[in-house]
């Protein structure tokens, strides 16, 4: 496995938190759009009024996703580390029995109650009754684990698709008229004309001019935006790669039933083994990188 490849910056973390942050300030910025059109027509201006868009609906969610990420994260880290547990020592224990009888022994003829996972108080379907029963429930623990990756697969295209459409309502509204008669000034530079309506925003102004403090806003949210884009495209790979390497220890799994003497079952639960460690060490990085 190339580490390098899935490694995950500072400066990707920070950029994920300003996103979450910028999500929780919309509300607030959009409801002051309204003050900014009120105070326009009351100095003589014909009022302007900005249609509603849904797409602003999920930016709350979005950010509850986002900040809920590490939990989920962790919680399937735990989960794994406790299947890859289960794995090594069934491994280790197939290999104790190796030594106390013969590599050519008759995975039939093992008594599966000498592996300590036949004594699991749990079990995702049935208790086993045979060493092949032990390894299916290694198979559908794993396949437990690949559902939880699952669904953070789904909340990074959620946001990731819904990034591209918040984008267009969010510069569209700020370049929008802050009055019918006049181009300018736009709302942003409306909302930057009073400090009541002022966005809250982690950004040094180089003037106190409501002009360009609106365009060094619109440009540092606007490049916010493309690094989002950028950094969930890496967590999507990085999540896709993931689950297919759980999905290959899945299968390994599932065909290790089929294994007729110790030697073999051995080998491929090595490989397995090796597997799922790869999988672990990816999924570490991700916790680590998403911890607070």
């Amino acid at each position: 496995m190339n580490a390098l490849a899935y490694e995950f910056s500072a400066m990707q973390r920070r950029v994920l938190d300003r996103y979450a942050r910028f999500l929780g300030t919309l509300p607030t910025t959009f409801n002051a759009i309204p003050l900014v059109f009120e105070r326009r027509r009351k100095a003589g201006h014909q009022l302007a009024v900005l249609a509603k868009d849904s797409r602003l609906e999920n930016a709350r969610f979005n950010q509850r996703y986002l900040q809920d990420f590490w939990a989920r994260t962790e919680a399937s880290r735990r989960l794994g580390a406790g299947y890859l547990g289960d794995l090594q020592v069934f491994t280790r224990e197939a290999l104790d029995i190796t030594g106390n009888t013969s590599r050519h022994e008759p995975v039939s003829q093992v008594d599966f109650r000498l592996f300590s996972l036949s004594r699991s108080t749990s079990w995702q379907l049935f208790p086993a009754e045979d060493v092949p029963d032990l390894i299916h429930e290694l198979a559908l623990r794993f396949y437990a684990l690949q559902a939880e990756i699952r669904q953070l697969k789904y909340t990074v295209v959620e946001v990731y698709d819904e990034s591209f459409g918040l984008k267009s309502v969010f510069l569209s509204a700020m370049d929008h008229r802050s009055c019918l008669c006049h181009a300018t000034p736009t709302v942003a530079e409306g909302l930057f004309g009073d400090s009541l309506t002022t966005p809250v925003w982690d950004l040094a102004y180089a003037s106190t001019d409501p002009a360009i403090r609106a365009a060094e806003y619109q440009a540092d949210i606007a490049a916010l935006f493309n690094g989002v884009v950028s950094v969930n495209t890496q967590m999507g790979l990085f999540i896709e790669a993931l689950y297919q390497r759980l999905d290959n220890v899945c299968n390994q799994l599932l065909q290790a039933k089929s294994a007729v003497k110790l030697s073999e079952l051995n080998f491929k639960l090595a490989a397995m083994t090796e597997s799922a460690n790869e999988c672990m060490a990816l999924l570490d990085h991700l916790e680590a990188w998403l911890r607070p």
